[in-house]
């Protein structure tokens, strides 16, 4: 029993009977070294520097691991770290801080410790039956003959819970007679346990999760382990893989996270949730452990199952609503005084809730404000007697929007303004409006104030006030745009002239990317023919493997059916491979592999059997001579070197031969 409890590397001491008693009396005089809150005031300073150290070694683990630990729930995290503190014999949370940054195995052990991997197969049968017949067959019978079944198992340990649903899958299909490709990935963060999950070896204690028939069927016993059959193993796809930190897995049909979340602050379960929410398809499922529950998120999780935890994705829900609300009034930008400037960069509220008082305080109602753009920002007052939308595609740009009667006049004084850098406005200027004939006062205004519609002068306004004469007004303007185009043709020619530059080069260019492609062309005939070559190789591989498959098989057969040993030992008389016949005789067992045979006790106590492998590991000459056992029994003993088909010597091949027992099945 010691040995067992060794050899599976959970031990925390190794001791003598007498050491054993001295430690069990450390532990029962230790008390709780650690708190969560502080009891009192005068104590907050030490609970600080606890803190401290606590982040530490966060950072410590983090480093090696890779994990941040900072959000998972703290309660475990201490209960973690003070079992750590009694094995290592540390007094306070410091000491305990130093041990691990002197001794890389001790995070190992504690980062192991904090990873809790329990698991089982088929944990919460009755929830595993209600997945099969709620979730599955309709994932299967839903699911299309060219497209994959896609299945996450996150947080899978060691690998049964992905085991489970491969079976459950696999049963689904049988009933219904169908055929899918079914993807079960299967990650965890922590990589030896990932590593163990690859392989698909259990021990006999899964007979008690396992029903007999699922076993034989998808096992194979190996003396007293059991062996996840290749169907099964074949629909799984084992990872290390950070749940929060790489990217998840897309287009998921269903996800299984059991029992994970329960360790996790709410900060870490909410982004958890966020994360299954992207992954998932619309209609994909969600199935949780049996403590965990995601009636939080009902808008994207609805309820299919609540007591088994089985929930169906709503995908048109917001992913808002997984994380904490947070609102901000937007402030106001790129309000512009007419083409001038912004009024401001990076403003707050409050100075553009001034402007705004400034503006109302200033003038008359009836404004606007326009950007660099033309656009209009925002009305102020009855401004419909001179702002109509028109009809057909909408936009918000002042002057497609502005009276007939008042482009010009509207267009020279938003010239001028940017120009001259200079209030402008425009007196007397008379308009036709749906309420009859007006006049009114036009003015563009800087910084503080902008386009204005004045019916009626409140104050004297600053800057230029002419009184608005159409025929100047007209030549002005004519003049202006006059310029402004003879600028534009001068821009225009000049970007002609790099167009034309630029259609060189892209010329030039294209002509490369055509030979360019010639030369892809080229390359993917020589890649197709050696894909071809290589599909031709691959099924000749496949048939060498089944040959010798087969060939294994067969040997397999032939040395269990004889009463032949058959011990193989490389050149330092390691256990390479041996039959169940011979292993009775040396009491080997599956585990022994990679031991030295010297290790072991053997059936035949006058043989130097040690001395005589190494006589012929040196001589490379056989021996062969008739042995006796401790049962009486006499038996044929063959040392001979291992020889390759290379004719080189990798080992020894020890053959035990029962004379006796041949010769009584020769006479049956």
């Amino acid at each position: 029993m010691p040995k067992s409890v060794i050899d599976t590397g959970l031990e925390d001491f190794v001791l003598t009977p007498e050491e054993i008693a001295e430690e069990i009396e450390n532990f029962s005089s230790s008390s709780i070294l650690l708190r969560i809150k502080p009891e009192s005031t005068s104590e907050e300073d030490e609970l600080f520097s606890e803190e401290e150290t606590l982040s530490h070694i966060y950072t410590i683990l983090k480093n090696s691991s890779g994990i941040d630990f900072s959000y998972y729930k703290r309660s475990t995290i201490l209960r973690r770290i003070e079992r750590r503190m009694l094995v290592t014999h540390t007094k306070s949370l410091t000491e305990f801080a130093h041990l691990l940054g002197d001794r890389p195995e001790e995070v190992n052990i504690l980062t192991k410790e904090i990873l809790i991997g329990v698991t089982n197969f088929f944990r919460d049968p009755a929830f595993f039956e209600k997945l099969k017949y709620n979730v599955i067959y309709k994932i299967l019978e839903n699911a299309k003959e060219d497209e994959p079944v896609r299945v996450w198992s996150a947080g899978c340990s060691t690998g049964e819970e992905a085991y489970s649903l491969a079976i459950l899958f696999k049963e689904v299909m049988e009933e219904l007679q169908i055929k899918r490709d079914v993807k079960i990935f299967a990650t965890d963060v922590d990589s030896k346990a990932i590593e163990s999950a690859g392989k698909g070896v259990f021990s006999e204690n899964i007979i008690d999760d396992v029903s007999a028939e699922r076993i034989a069927k998808y096992f194979t016993r190996q003396q007293d382990q059991f062996v996840v059959s290749k169907e099964i193993r074949r629909m799984i796809v084992f990872a290390t893989h950070n749940i929060f930190s790489d990217p998840p897995f897309g287009k998921l049909d269903l996800i299984s996270c059991r029992n994970v979340m329960i360790y996790f602050q709410p900060v870490l379960r909410r982004a958890l949730f966020a994360i299954f929410h992207t992954a998932l398809k619309k209609n994909g499922y969600l199935f949780l452990g049996k403590s965990e529950t995601a009636g939080e998120y009902v808008n994207l999780f609805k309820p299919v199952l609540s007591t088994e935890k089985i929930y169906i994705h709503k995908a048109e829900g917001k992913v808002e609503d997984l994380s904490t609300p947070s609102f901000s009034i937007p402030s106001i930008h790129n309000i512009t005084n007419v083409g001038v400037k912004n009024i401001t960069n990076n403003a707050d509220d409050e100075q553009a809730e001034s402007l705004y008082t400034h503006f109302l305080e200033s003038f008359l109602p009836t404004s606007v404000v326009i950007d660099e753009n033309d656009d209009v920002i925002h009305f102020f007052g009855s401004y419909r007697d001179y702002l109509t939308l028109a009809p057909g595609k909408a936009t918000f740009n002042f002057f497609s929007m502005l009276n007939q009667d008042l482009k010009l006049v509207a267009a020279t004084a938003v010239s001028r303004c940017r120009n001259e850098k200079k209030a402008i406005t425009y007196k007397d200027i008379v308009t036709d409006t749906k309420d009859g004939r007006k006049v009114i006062d036009l003015s563009v205004q800087h910084i503080n104030d902008d386009s204005l519609f004045l019916e009626n002068r409140v104050k004297e306004i600053e800057g230029t006030v002419e009184k608005y004469e159409v025929d100047e007004t007209a030549q002005r303007r004519i003049a202006e745009l006059e310029r402004e185009f003879s600028i534009s043709q001068r821009d225009l020619k000049a970007t002609i002239e790099r167009l034309e530059t630029v259609n060189g080069e892209l010329q030039a260019a294209n002509e490369e990317l055509l030979t360019a492609n010639e030369e892809l062309q080229s390359s993917t005939e020589e890649l197709q023919s050696v894909n071809e070559e290589l599909y031709t190789v691959n099924t000749e591989h496949q048939l060498k493997l089944d040959e010798l498959t087969m060939m294994t098989n067969d040997l397999s057969n032939f040395l269990s059916s004889t009463m032949i040993g058959i011990l193989f030992v490389n050149s330092n008389l390691n256990i390479r491979k041996f039959t169940e016949y011979v292993g009775r005789e040396f009491q080997l067992m599956e585990h022994d592999i990679g031991r030295s045979i010297q290790i072991f006790a053997h059936s035949f106590p006058d043989e130097a059997i040690e001395e005589d492998c190494k006589t012929v590991v040196k001589s490379l000459t056989s021996i062969d001579r008739e042995v006796s056992a401790m049962n009486g029994r006499n038996y044929t003993l063959r040392i001979a070197p291992y020889r390759t088909t290379e004719n080189s010597i990798k080992g020894l091949v020890i053959t035990i031969i029962d004379s006796l027992g041949i010769e009584k099945d020769t006479e049956d």
